[in-house]
């Protein structure tokens, strides 16, 4: 009987447990979801105040640059960059008008705010890349060459490690030196432990890592990673061309566009008031300057009657 009291009383203990557990949880996922929608909505609330949003990526992108990023860009123009969970990113976009988007979101993602125009803010990250160093089972981007030089490397394990990834190296003067250009890796090749473990000892750094856009939203347009790269380095030549001689064309022809409309204009307030000053006409564009024409005459005259 005693025993049947006790196991009800152990029994009813941890049923009391397991409920004030599951209260505990459940209050927590409360708050959370609470907090959640209180950021959704500072992020809507924000974005109304910038006239770029972006998203970026955060998949492979070192922290130190993350924040780099953000104090730079903060410093220029007051952006803004909100790292959050998926899930609120998603919530956020869709809050902006952006559900399409949204829906195509599956990495961990980071929302911008900024002043910059699309395309500027696209060049201030590719203008702010770092370098890194090679790691195993990357790719090569491009042919890896370690030129002939001295290094600061005593002999010893080092010396095996740089024979290993392919390198001529000898001890001169007790140092390490590489005698002869070495390539480490062909563009395309597979880079191995012991070529990665060389290249990070002589400080080589044949990667670059930056921030990347997924695409950035004007207000009015989506604009994607490919077309923000475009600009005036990256076109075809030949349509540069191309657009210079629309634009002498419609020029020479008098004929008005937003990109010819400010030369055009120019030239006809330079023509009309040519044109006044040469028949005498007076105008408030023309007034100064043929009073003070007509003050030299004057003179000219006044000296050729002494």
């Amino acid at each position: 009987m005693k025993s049947t009291k006790l196991k009800e009383a152990k029994d009813a203990k941890n049923k009391l447990a397991k409920a004030e557990a599951k209260e505990k949880k459940s209050k927590k996922e409360r708050i959370a979801i609470t907090q959640k929608k209180a950021l959704v909505s500072k992020i809507a609330s924000d974005s109304k105040g910038y006239p770029t949003v972006a998203l970026i990526t955060l998949r492979n992108l070192p922290d130190d640059l993350l924040q780099s990023s953000k104090k730079k860009l903060r410093e220029e123009n007051g952006t803004l960059i909100k790292v959050a969970k998926l899930t609120v990113i998603k919530r956020a976009l869709e809050s902006i008008g952006l559900k399409e988007q949204a829906d195509q979101l599956s990495n961990p993602s980071a929302i911008i705010m900024t002043k910059h125009s699309p395309y500027a803010l696209n060049k201030f990250f590719r203008q702010n890349r770092k370098k890194v160093a090679a790691k195993s089972g990357q790719i090569a981007p491009f042919e890896i060459i370690v030129p002939a030089s001295d290094t600061d490397l005593p002999p010893g394990p080092a010396l095996s490690e740089l024979k290993a990834a392919g390198l001529n190296v000898q001890i001169k003067a007790g140092k390490i030196a590489i005698v002869k250009n070495s390539v480490v890796a062909k563009k395309g090749d597979i880079i191995t432990g012991p070529k990665a473990k060389a290249l990070q000892k002589l400080n080589v750094l044949p990667f670059e890592v930056g921030v990347n856009l997924v695409f950035a939203y004007d207000g009015k347009y989506v604009y994607s990673p490919e077309v923000l790269s475009i600009d005036a380095e990256t076109l075809n030549p030949e349509l540069m061309q191309c657009m210079r001689d629309a634009f002498s064309l419609s020029v020479n022809a008098s004929y008005p566009s937003s990109q010819t409309i400010e030369v055009l204009l120019t030239q006809a307030f330079l023509q009309g008031s040519n044109f006044s000053i040469n028949a005498g006409v007076y105008s408030s564009s023309s007034m100064e300057q043929l009073l003070t024409l007509a003050v030299r005459q004057g003179m000219a005259l006044e000296g050729l009657n002494k």
